[in-house]
């Protein structure tokens, strides 16, 4: 993946002043730990803020994103497939969201449409879990990513009847005589109290997520110039950050920056520069062992 990549010397040299460690957990650990977050994600938190769903909040009420998905059924498990594919309008998603709330409502639980890819969720009961953002699924089983945490069991289990009832509902029995795949998952996820999204902000939370995908998503497609343009996209990011994770499906090295000595400073001048495939090929090798 790396001959024909650009040789990035100011992106590689500063890489190799890096500390390398192993990094552990998934994408959306990496992401909370970045944003400094007690618990899940900020990104309920923050949908609740949208005009459009916040007279469906109340203070101190749990909110979480649902995103209605559609995974292929494989061999032991379902795969999430990019939701780009699927073709899920306003219509379609405003009734399925409709019939998911009223099966929730007895546990106290509502969902309110946004738009055909979200939908806000909300409790009358703090949830404790930690999920999984959607979009680090794509290509991904579910059963590994299910919800963690104190509620995760709950959370699952709601997640398991939408299915069920999702299974023959007219809205995907048309969409598969129209030959669209059918919404038979709705991933709850994002955490958190209705009053405001945790610190730091969502927007940080975004660009975390951004990056990631610019590179997931060239990788899971085999499309070599984009993830080779990805490097060079995020090129002004890669230099201004204190830590960078590298990995695939999930983390496997993460990158502390680390002030070089000023007797390493000198010995560089008379080295000769590294170029960006010569650094991943290390951190490869690292990640490896």
């Amino acid at each position: 993946m790396c001959e024909t990549l650009s040789t990035l010397s100011d992106v590689a040299a500063q890489l190799q002043t890096y500390r390398v460690e192993e990094s552990t957990g998934t994408w959306s650990d990496v992401e909370r730990q970045a944003l400094g977050c007690d618990g899940d994600l900020p990104v309920g938190a923050a949908l609740a803020l949208e005009p459009v769903v916040s007279q469906f909040t109340a203070a101190n009420r749990s909110c979480a994103v649902a995103t209605p998905l559609y995974a292929a059924l494989g061999m032991t498990d379902l795969t999430v497939v990019d939701p780009a594919t699927f073709a899920l309008s306003d219509d379609d998603s405003r009734i399925l969201c409709d019939a998911a709330d009223a099966h929730l409502r007895e546990d106290g639980v509502r969902l309110h449409f946004v738009d055909a890819h979200r939908w806000l969720m909300t409790s009358e009961r703090a949830i404790g879990a930690l999920t999984e953002r959607p979009e680090y699924l794509i290509g991904e089983a579910v059963r590994p990513n299910l919800p963690r945490g104190t509620d995760g069991r709950m959370v699952e289990r709601w997640m398991n009847e939408l299915q069920m009832l999702l299974f023959t509902h007219p809205v995907n029995i048309a969409r598969e005589d129209r030959g669209l795949p059918p919404i038979n998952v709705v991933w709850l996820w994002g955490f958190g109290s209705g009053d405001a999204p945790s610190s730091p902000s969502p927007s940080s939370s975004e660009a975390a997520c951004n990056a990631q995908l610019a590179f997931g998503q060239a990788l899971r497609n085999g499309d070599l110039p984009a993830w080779q343009a990805a490097w060079t996209m995020l090129k002004p990011q890669i230099l201004s950050a204190d830590t960078i994770v590298v990995g695939d499906t999930h983390p496997r090295v993460r990158l502390q920056r680390a002030r070089p000595s000023a007797l390493s400073r000198l010995f560089a001048n008379f080295r000769a520069k590294p170029t960006l495939a010569t650094m991943l090929a290390a951190l490869h090798a690292k990640s490896a062992t």
